[in-house]
């Protein structure tokens, strides 16, 4: 029997998807993939608004994707963290600043299993702050393909996303037309 407990389980895994990130190497025709993809779900869904992320470090580049969505006249949203612990959301207009944890704001999924519960960095900012819109949004995370595992520790606070996209492919597991 395993005396380890969900969360313990949860933040295994963290440490060894972060280990796996820290000696990725990056490879720019990944990003094209992650744009490729996002861009299809944008173009289904007729999305006008959405919100997304700027890579840090080893995260998956969604750079690409954010200049497609403008270029595009979607509106792109992007989180910016406060001191509170908590989340907003501001409209970029294509300017950076140093966020309070010393870099371009970002973060997300580490991974994604095949029942579309994702493993984030274990603080909720992402679960709290997406609970500021309504109607609820569709939830896309973006993770490498080794990073959509087939199963990850569930606790009653979890959200299940509504898609992943890695550079490969895209995958859903809710109707995202309704």
């Amino acid at each position: 029997m395993d005396s380890l407990t969900t969360a313990e389980r949860k933040n295994d895994l963290r440490k060894n998807l972060r280990a796996r990130r820290v000696s990725a190497v990056y490879n720019p025709e990944l990003a094209e993939g992650l744009n490729q993809y996002l861009a299809e779900l944008c173009l289904l869904t007729s999305a006008k608004r959405i919100a997304c992320y700027l890579p840090a470090g080893n995260e998956p580049d969604t750079e690409l994707f954010i200049d497609w969505a403008l270029d595009n006249d979607i509106e792109v949203l992007l989180p910016v963290a406060k001191k509170d612990g908590s989340l907003d959301w501001v409209i970029f207009d294509g300017e950076t600043a140093e966020g309070i944890f010393g870099f371009a704001e970002a973060t997300g999924a580490l991974a994604v299993d095949q029942n579309g519960q994702r493993i984030g960095k274990g603080k909720g900012f992402y679960d709290r702050a997406l609970l500021k819109f309504e109607p609820k949004p569709k939830i896309v995370a973006v993770v490498f393909d080794e990073e959509l595992l087939e199963s990850i520790p569930v606790e009653p606070h979890d959200h299940p996303v509504d898609a992943v996209v890695t550079p490969s492919a895209m995958t859903t597991f809710t109707d995202l037309l309704k």
